[in-house]
This record gives C-alpha cells, structure tokens and sequence, in this order.
C-alpha cells in the first residue's frame, strides 16, 4: 500500500465545479501545511522509514496521531477506486486501515500520547473511555424495564451510557412508538473497541469484540442496531476483519427508522418549519456509505426544509473529533468543528443535525465558540418532534 502512492495530491486539495476548490485534509487544512500533514507526505515518511532513511520518533508519532482518520484523503485518491486507472493495487489502497496499522507499531515502540494511554488503560480496566465505573454503565436505565434477551438488541454505547443519555432515550422512545420489541446487553455490554483501534491497540480491541460478539449471541440477536456511528462502523467492518463472518445483521438507527418509515410502522404528522442541514458523520460516509436513510428520514418531516452544506455525502468535511483528536488536541478538534459551524451559517440554516455522538459534541462546542444561534441537535430529536405524542 505504501508504494502504490503515485503523488498526484488530490488528497490535498481537491476541486468540484459546483463548489470550487475545498480542503480535502482537514488537518492540512488547520496546521502550517507541510508536506507529512496530508496522505501524500505521510506515504513519503512511511517509505523512508521503510527503507531506514527515516528512525521513529517523537515528532513523526505526534503527526500521525494528529489525524482524524476521517478517511476524505482516500475518498478522493484515484488508486483507491478508480476503474479508469489500470494498476493492479486498484481498489485496496486503503489509507485509514495504514493509518491504524502504524499507529499500532508506534504503540509496540512505546510512542503513544500521554491521554491517549491513559484511555486505553482505563478502557482494559473498566471497559469504556470516559472513566467511569463499568458497573454504572447502566444507569441512565433507572427503573425502565429492559429485557436482555431479544432477537433485536439495541447496543448502547459508551458515549449514550456515560455522557449522552437522552440519545438513548429518544432511541427507546422511537422504538417503543414503533412497537419494536428490543433488548439491551445490561452490563454485558463493553466498549465496542473503536477507540482502541483508531489509536492502535489492536489487541484489546480483538478481546473486546470477543466478549461482545459473545454477549449478542448469549442474547439471541438476529439483529444488532446502534445510534453510534463509532459503535457501528466498529461493529459492521472492523469486528468482521477480527473475527469474520458474524451471527447477526447490524443496522445502524438512521437505516432502521427508515424502514419502519416504509412499513407504515412510524408516521410523521408534527410540522418543523425551519430550514435544516445534515452533517455526515465519517463513520457512516467515508467508512459505510450510509448517505440517503438519514436524509431519508428528514425529508418525511413535514414542511421541514432540508438544504445541503457545499461539502456533503462523499465530500463531507469531518467535525474534528475522530482519530483521537478530540481526546489528543482538543483545540484542534474545535478549529475543524467551527469551519463546519460556518458551512452551516453560510446556507442560513437554523439547525444543524448528525447522528454521531462525537460528531454532536465537537458541533455544539464549535457552534458555542463562534457565538452562533445555530441550534445543533441529534437527528433523534427532529424525530421525536415529529412523531404525535
């Protein structure tokens, strides 16, 4: 994968008539703008390291650390996808899985951010990144009464459990409106691992998609569904290249609210008046191709008035917060939220709405930065608005 970079540097800039030139790199894009910020120099620094004109270092760790891996660098690469170009690597360049690769290597070398490893510490210890307690992973439950055995499993996540409960109960409140039978893992449920492969602990994410591979098939899930986009991406690609074929289907929310749309299961009858734009989270774009259930959804509220930013579907610019930027510089992760921020601003849109919990939280602390009266909500929360109480 390294040599078969040929250096055009699309994945620098890139350019569409409709738009005109637009960042491609969003940390090219919010650093001094060196050659080894963007894929085409990070290709370079791995061939010098693999031919030992280049020795590991603190310098060349922190750079690689300093990516999203929002995955708009190999979105834009020709030699990911291109059919016109007759090259036998065609197809499998996949910058995000190298990016993770090395970032592996560079934790066996020791190098590793001092967060970062305190992360990845208390996520072996108690199962999530947020330093919490695993036993109190559920209590956002309260006294609801959740089975934990059902062919549908509504697996929650780290961030719904411990920092964004009210995501978790608008899911439920859909479901139940919908009369979907669901259970929960309870406290069978682990972090999904995503963290510790985006910063390169590969073998503790194998163990815990072990143990909850296991727990979805101790609970007889034929379906697994997820509000977060992390969580899904994790779950749908990354838990297949660990341990193969899975026992279950995994949609994510967006995906499964679409089809109740269709069955006539969900009716919209409340009215959202206010011009709305919709922010692809990485996960979803870039790593899953889920652009229309979102979108989908949106256009079934009445009279809301869905108007697309210049960057959107496979051209979306990440929030910031991916790759271990937000944990490892926050104040970066903030600077490419707000550019975000000011797309919104730029086609008058009163809300701005995603569906990943990093994605919600880097948006609402860039949209409080720029003072902006942009209200940024979960799209969960334009669903409950528009289904009848």
């Amino acid at each position: 994968m390294i040599y078969s970079c040929s250096g055009i540097g699309d994945c620098r800039i890139g350019y569409r008539p409709s738009v005109g030139r637009y960042g491609v790199c969003p940390i090219y894009e919010h650093t001094a703008g060196f050659e080894p910020t963007h894929a085409r120099g990070r290709f370079r620094v791995l061939e010098g390291l693999l031919e030992g004109r280049l020795e590991l270092s603190k310098e060349i760790a922190e750079n690689f650390f300093k990516c999203t891996t929002c995955g708009s660098c190999k979105e834009i690469c020709h030699n990911s996808y291109d059919p016109c170009i007759n090259l036998p690597n065609s197809y499998w360049l996949d910058h995000i899985k190298l990016w993770e690769v090395f970032r592996e290597d560079l934790l066996e070398n020791g190098y590793i951010l001092p967060r970062h490893k305190e992360i990845l510490d208390w996520c072996q210890k108690e199962f999530n990144p947020y330093m919490e307690k695993h036993i109190e992973r559920i209590n956002w439950l309260k006294d609801k009464k959740i089975p934990n055995n059902a062919e549908i499993i509504f697996f929650i996540g780290c961030t719904g459990s411990y920092r964004m409960p009210s995501i978790i109960d608008n899911v439920i409140k859909i479901l139940e409106k919908a009369n979907v039978e669901f259970g929960i893992l309870g406290e069978d449920e682990k972090c999904c691992g995503s963290i510790a492969l985006r910063i390169g602990k590969k073998t503790l994410a194998r163990e815990l998609a072990g143990q909850n591979v296991e727990a979805i098939k101790n609970a007889g899930a034929k379906i697994v569904i997820t509000h977060c986009a992390g969580c899904y991406k994790t779950i749908k690609n990354d838990y297949f290249d660990i341990l193969g074929e899975l026992p279950f289907k995994i949609l994510h929310i967006t995906e499964f609210i679409e089809q109740l749309l269709k069955d006539g299961k969900l009716k919209f009858e409340n009215e959202t008046n206010e011009i709305v734009t919709y922010h692809d989270p990485c996960h979803l774009s870039h790593s899953s191709r889920i652009y229309d259930a979102p979108r989908n959804i949106l256009l079934n509220i009445p009279k809301l008035k869905l108007i697309e930013m210049k960057r959107n579907r496979e051209n979306t610019w990440c929030c910031g917060a991916g790759g271990g930027v937000k944990s490892g510089f926050p104040e970066l992760a903030l600077e490419i939220g707000v550019d975000r921020i000011q797309e919104a601003k730029e086609i008058n849109a009163d809300i701005l709405t995603t569906n990943c919990p990093f994605c919600l939280k880097n948006l609402k602390d860039a949209a409080k930065k720029t003072d902006t009266s942009l209200n940024v909500i979960d799209i969960t929360d334009l669903i409950l608005r528009a289904l009848k109480e």
